[in-house]
């Protein structure tokens, strides 16, 4: 049973961190994801700012309890927590299952996408695991000792917050959207607008054994039985993927002007005008001059189509740009800000950047061709992960270092304590002994006083009786 016990509980761990970790990469996503459930229930007015503390209070929520399940903290009120938990997320992914309000539950970002019938059974899965632990708690396998345990619950507390407020500052460190920087649009918008590639395969069995022949090639000698012909889209996830478009006022589109543009081009992303960030807006004129100085393209593209939006934002920013107008939903999906900054090099990705991380003139110092935001990154998945790793690493061992020294500081004075107590019980110890020893000699003394005293008495008696005879 312990066996099963602990393996329900690394089951558990880990897909409540991997949730929480994903969930904290992309805050506004899950934001985002939120505000399609409270639609489904007609509920619209919820502060964005609300939504957000949401956000990250589940994600901290998620990882704190994986992370007190995987090191064996706090075993039975963790296991109770994951217990409830589990119910309430099963019973609401019940009532998504039977009336479809949202088509993805968006449990692990975009990272992960599960059907709401997928989403159903793994959480009855991990139920039953919660269940289990919780009803054999006991039997959960402690990796850490008690002195460390507050350390890796401190820092999984500050972690997670920390590293979600990070992520909306600068973006998600982990993008799993079709618009992550190195994304070559062109590819992705010849991909959408033209025929499906198929690649056609052909199976061949002899023996046990199959083959697989393309179209082109020779069949095989007719020892050979034909099976099966298969059929694959090449480029189906781009189709699932990709609507990105964009009009002009005259609605006519020009995403193939902006995809298939020479050099480079700026692209401020502000899904809604009268919800997005004001306070950027210098940045943002500033940029746009630049862009008009080295004659670089530079689109507003918003999903508010009504003019009095645009008005608005006109009045509140002096904003000289035109507008063009996309969908909403998938300006979202392109940037987690508003407003977003897309910088794109014939037709490809160079940089993305959210209101809170404009590049202003101290970093704009010179043409794109001549700086650093002007290529890709070379910031790799693995060295992503590395950061994000060290991040929780080294607050750990930061922590650990302190907790040992303020241990060993209070070991040396109980020693140090302990040793002056032992000093003085010696000091004590040799005054009795001295004591002792001057008593013995006092009553030695007296002793040898009495018998001297006594003797010399006796020999005058006798001196005495001897005269009177």
């Amino acid at each position: 049973m312990k066996v099963i016990v602990n393996a329900c509980r690394l089951l558990l761990a880990v897909t409540f961190i991997l949730s929480g970790f994903l969930k904290a990469d992309d805050p506004l996503g899950t934001v985002y994801k939120m505000q399609d459930y409270l639609a489904s229930f007609g509920i619209n007015n919820i502060p964005g700012l609300a939504l957000v503390v949401v956000a990250i209070a589940l994600s901290f929520l998620e990882f704190t309890i994986g992370i007190n399940l995987l090191f064996g903290i706090s075993r039975r009120p963790t296991a109770r927590m994951t217990a409830v938990f589990m119910m309430i997320m099963t019973a609401f992914t019940v009532y998504i299952f039977i009336f479809d309000p949202v088509k993805d539950c968006g449990c692990f970002g975009d990272a992960i996408i599960l059907t709401n019938g997928q989403t159903l059974l793994k959480n009855i899965i991990l139920l039953t695991a919660a269940l289990i632990i919780t009803k054999w708690h006991f039997l959960q396998i402690e990796f850490v000792s008690d002195n460390i345990k507050w350390l890796i619950s401190t820092i999984g507390m500050l972690y997670l917050p920390g590293f979600a407020i990070y992520c909306i500052i600068n973006l998600p460190m982990f993008d799993f959207r079709p618009y992550k920087i190195g994304t070559d649009l062109r590819a992705v918008y010849e991909a959408t607008n033209s025929a499906p590639s198929v690649n056609v395969k052909i199976i061949y069995e002899k023996n046990g054994k199959t083959i697989e022949l393309e179209a082109d090639d020779d069949d095989p000698d007719s020892t050979w039985h034909y099976v099966e012909t298969r059929r694959e889209i090449k480029n189906e996830k781009q189709l699932q993927t990709s609507a990105f478009f964009v009009q002009d006022a005259e609605e006519t589109d020009i995403t193939e002007d902006i995809v298939f543009d020479e050099g480079y081009s700026f692209l401020l992303i502000i899904p809604n005008l009268k919800k997005s960030d004001e306070g950027c807006i210098d940045l943002v004129n500033e940029i746009y001059e630049y862009s008009i100085d080295n004659n670089y393209a530079f689109y507003c593209i918003t999903g508010s189509e009504d003019e009095k939006s645009q008005i608005y934002w006109n009045e509140h920013t002096g904003a000289e740009y035109p507008f063009y107008t996309s969908d909403e939903r998938e300006l979202k999906t392109i940037v987690r800000a508003s407003p977003g900054l897309v910088l794109l090099h014939d037709g490809k990705i160079v940089g993305k950047w959210s209101n809170h991380n404009l590049p202003d003139e101290y970093i704009l110092t010179d043409r794109l061709e001549n700086i650093p935001i002007g290529k890709i990154a070379e910031n790799s998945t693995n060295k992503k992960m590395g950061y994000t790793l060290m991040m929780f690493i080294i607050p750990l061992l930061i922590l650990t270092i302190i907790d040992r020294s303020l241990i060993g500081w209070k070991f040396y004075r109980e020693m140090k304590r302990k040793s002056k107590d032992i000093s003085l019980g010696e000091i004590d110890k040799r005054l009795m002994l001295d004591k002792i020893e001057k008593k013995i000699s006092d009553i030695s003394d007296n002793i040898a006083t009495d018998k001297f005293t006594g003797k010399s008495a006796n020999k005058k008696e006798n001196k005495e009786n001897l005269t009177n005879n």
